[in-house]
């Protein structure tokens, strides 16, 4: 049985009391003066371990590496292809479409995590912008 080390502790308080998303990199900066013997393979299995005991959730935004935050309450992301920002959507937002999927395909839903991507307001009006100005000959 594993228990809660000093690094896996000062990890999840710092993931907890920033409230951000952060990659396994930054989870070593903001850690590492607190606790100048970590490295980044002892970030990784605490990672891991936090994982899997359910504290912090991982995901895959798009960036190449994985985020990490912690789970206090459940929500949702909508991720910008522009301008990578992300927003946060609350799971009462959606828990109706996870219940009718659940309904309707007879499925049991474990990861309710949905990530979608797509442009934020300022990127799409960016694009139409940039669009409308192409010659006619060139518009899609």
């Amino acid at each position: 049985m594993s228990r809660m080390t000093t690094a896996r502790a000062l990890i999840y308080e710092t993931l907890e009391t920033t409230q951000e998303h952060m990659t396994a990199y930054q989870v070593f900066d903001a850690v590492k003066p607190r606790l100048p013997s970590l490295n980044m393979s002892t970030v990784y299995r605490s990672l891991e371990y936090l994982t899997h005991e359910g504290l912090i959730s991982v995901a895959d935004v798009g960036e190449g590496m994985p985020i990490y935050e912690a789970v206090s309450n459940t929500h949702h992301h909508l991720v910008c292809e522009g301008c990578k920002k992300i927003l946060i959507v609350e799971h009462e937002q959606v828990k109706g479409f996870f219940e009718k999927i659940s309904q309707e395909y007879d499925f049991t839903i474990h990861t309710n995590h949905l990530i979608l991507f797509g442009l934020c307001e300022k990127c799409r009006r960016a694009k139409e912008n940039q669009s409308e100005e192409l010659p006619k000959s060139l518009h899609p």
